[in-house]
Formats: structure tokens, sequence, C-alpha cells
């Protein structure tokens, strides 16, 4: 019994998990389309590369998409913890890098509160908050891009042909699954997703968790954008990339996170982010103009949203 389950469990996989079906069939239809260029080394170090970038995004804030709320501002996080990081080496030195969880921590707790208590829309507070950073990062920098040497041995190679930063996101990926899995915390987050009147009724406290959705989110952001912030060269940029707030919410939601919450989670995100960079990939080397690569990408998200609402709500949490 035990030996037929383990034969059939790659087939189960791919039931439960439907990306992973659209995984592999783009797999296949890239590597059949572009037999000399995708299953190369570079092609695949590239893929890996956005991968690593979109998981590190994305990894907090569906923590936070499992309870039905939104969090948007990863980005504002990475931008000004760039910044303040540029402003403070000069005095603290390699320290200076703690700027990005603290921000993140910070950050994290006060848009928990200011959520949960004072019932703001996650999505209106975060995207608003967001912009504030935004223009605060400008301030701060004069208006010019910059750069801050120092904390390259963060993305020293260690093995060929993988990115360090990817080997530095595994510890914060495990930790990240272990906590929505395997514990308490976790189970209450989905608790409250899928029927947040059931969770107080349960005598889950609501507000209590929302806050800690959020806090942790911020948390494992600040974590992420220091292997991040060098990963993309140690600069920090002034300008607002939508992209950079675009794909992350396509990499949570096109893995099996409903934006209504209640399933999915950052184990899910990881399949979300490894489709998309796939996907994206396998687009780029068909020459298309980056205007319709990024209208494919809004097609994308907005497919998933809907396939998310309807069908993946009730799905076994894994």
């Amino acid at each position: 019994m035990v030996k037929t389950r383990r034969v059939w469990y790659p087939f189960l996989l791919l039931v439960r998990h439907p990306v992973a079906i659209v995984l592999v069939g783009l797999v296949v239809l890239f590597s059949l389309l572009y037999p000399q260029r995708f299953l190369t080394t570079l092609n695949l170090t590239t893929i890996l590369k956005q991968f690593v970038t979109l998981v590190l995004f994305a990894l907090g804030p569906s923590m936070v998409v499992v309870t039905g709320s939104l969090d948007l501002s990863y980005v504002g996080i990475w931008m000004l913890g760039g910044v303040l990081v540029w402003l403070l080496t000069p005095v603290l030195g390699l320290f200076a890098i703690c700027v990005f969880p603290l921000l993140g921590l910070g950050t994290g707790f006060l848009v928990g509160v200011v959520h949960a208590r004072g019932k703001v829309p996650s999505f209106i507070l975060t995207l608003c908050l967001l912009v504030v950073y935004w223009g605060l990062t400008a301030v701060l920098s004069g208006g010019y891009s910059r750069t801050v040497k120092g904390y390259e041995f963060i993305t020293a190679s260690l093995v060929p042909y993988i990115p360090t930063a990817f080997l530095w996101s595994l510890p914060l990926i495990g930790a990240a699954i272990y906590l929505m899995v395997r514990t308490r915390v976790g189970l209450y987050l989905y608790a409250i997703g899928s029927n947040e009147e059931g969770a107080k009724l349960a005598g889950i406290p609501v507000e209590k968790y929302k806050i800690l959705a959020f806090t942790l989110s911020g948390f494992f952001t600040g974590l992420g954008t220091i292997v991040l912030f060098q990963h993309l060269g140690g600069s920090v940029p002034v300008e607002l990339n939508l992209k950079n707030v675009v794909w992350p919410l396509v990499a949570i939601v096109l893995g099996g996170t409903p934006l209504v919450g209640g399933s999915g989670g950052p184990q899910r995100t990881l399949l979300g982010a490894l489709t998309f960079s796939v996907f994206y990939r396998g687009l780029y080397l068909s020459l298309l103009h980056p205007e319709i690569l990024q209208l494919l990408v809004g097609i994308l998200l907005i497919v998933s949203i809907i396939v998310g609402a309807r069908g993946l709500r009730g799905v076994e949490i894994t």
C-alpha cells in the first residue's frame, strides 16, 4: 500500500496543484519551441534569479493574503530600507543592513494595528504606505539612485550556476512554510481567512492574529530584502517600478492563494513564482515587444484571480 502511494504521489501532486500541470506544460512547450536556448545553463540560471526575486518579495505577503487581506508594502520596505542603509553605513558600518528587518517589523506591526483595530482596508492602507515610502526614498536620496558598497559578501558565488541569493533564501522559505503548516499561528491564520466570524466564535483572537500576520509579513520581507538588496546590485532605486509590485502578487495568486484567503500560503507561492518565471522567460525568448509581455502578465494575473476566487478556496491546505 505504501509502495503504491509513493508511485502515484507525483500524479496526486499534479491533481492537487493544477498550476504544477501548467508548469510542466510550459517547460515542455518552450523546450520544443526553443531547444537551443531554453534548457541552457544561462537561461536556467536566469529563471532561478527571477524566481528568487519573486519569492523574497512574496513570501511574507502571502501570509497576509491567507487571512483575506493584502500587503503591498514590500517594495516600499525595500526602497526606503535601501536608502536608510546608504545613509547609515558610514556611521554603523555593516550593521546598517539590520535596518531592513527592523523597518519591516515596525512597518508590519503598524499596518496590522491600523488595519485590525482601525478597520482600514489593507489594500488602501498598504498602497498609501508604499507611496509614502517611495516619497521618503526620493527625498532622502536627493532624487538620485544610490549604490551601497561593502555588502558584496552576501551574494559572493558559492556554487557555480546557482545564485547565492537562492541559497540564502532557503532558510527563510523553510521557516515560513513551517510556521504556516506546522504551528498554531498558521492554523489560526487559515481559519481567519476561511471564516472570520467562525474564527471569532471558536475563540480565536482575530485582531491579535491579524496584527501578527502583518508583523510576520514585514519581518520576512525585511529579512528577504537583505539578500534581495545585494542580489539586485546594492542599488537604491528612486523610481517605483510597477512590475515589482505586481509580479509578486501574480506569483502569490498563480500559486493557488486566492485573494479571499483561507488556503494557499508560502508553499504555494513557491510554485507560483517558478511557474511565472518560466512563463515570462519563455515569452522573452520569443522576442515579443516589452509592452506585449506586460499585457500578457496582466492577463495572467486577471485569469489567476478569477480561477482562484471560483475554485481554489476549498482546496486542502498543504
